[in-house]
């Protein structure tokens, strides 16, 4: 890669992470499931879940993954694949978390109906999901998805990085030599723009 397309890569990556994080914050406060719990005592009654409800630990899932990802920009090559392996199971256990209430809505829906009338164990409902779900996994699995392709090419962020900062510290002579930087000169105390004048002749 050069220094643009890894620049703009480093930027793709940081929206698509922002964008996730924002819509899972924003789901989660919402409503996820709805539906009626039936109960031989208390007779039929309404009951929804938020997704902080329904889906727990989801958002911190997603939290770490995003950490991973702008910890990737910054870190050493080796270091780079940890965090980005580490971020692409928590994105994937994200994933998980909200595909079951997705898949299962009164197995979820059920425990919470319970816990709100003071049982143990789970009523029997009938629950749908809202579009809420939807979102939230939408933007799980594009984070799992950029997570696994950083991964996958993770191993040429470095040589770009080594590449450009060679180019920054040396410029070539007038016969290929790698000659001082001007801001090596300063750092040694040469005054770089302190250029002897050509003799006379």
């Amino acid at each position: 890669f050069s220094l643009l397309a890894r620049l703009l890569m480093a930027g793709t990556a940081a929206l698509v992470v922002a964008g996730v994080v924002l819509v899972v914050v924003a789901a989660v406060g919402r409503t996820w499931a709805t539906g009626t719990a039936d109960d031989a005592v208390l007779g039929s009654s309404a009951v929804s879940a938020t997704g902080g409800q329904a889906a727990p630990g989801a958002l911190a899932l997603v939290l770490a993954a995003a950490a991973a990802v702008v910890a990737a920009l910054i870190t050493r090559p080796v270091i780079r694949r940890i965090v980005l392996g580490i971020g692409a199971l928590a994105a994937a256990g994200a994933t998980a978390i909200i595909l079951r209430v997705l898949a299962d809505p009164e197995g979820v829906l059920g425990p919470i109906a319970a816990k709100a009338v003071g049982r143990s164990g789970a009523l029997a409902v009938r629950a749908q999901t809202t579009g809420w779900v939807v979102a939230a996994l939408t933007a799980t699995v594009t984070l799992t998805v950029l997570l696994l392709l950083s991964l996958w090419s993770a191993h040429r962020w470095g040589a770009t990085s080594r590449t450009y900062d060679a180019d920054a510290d040396t410029v070539a002579g007038a016969r290929e030599e790698r000659v001082r930087s001007d801001w090596d000169a300063l750092s040694s105390g040469h005054d770089p723009t302190d250029v002897p004048d050509a003799p006379r002749t």
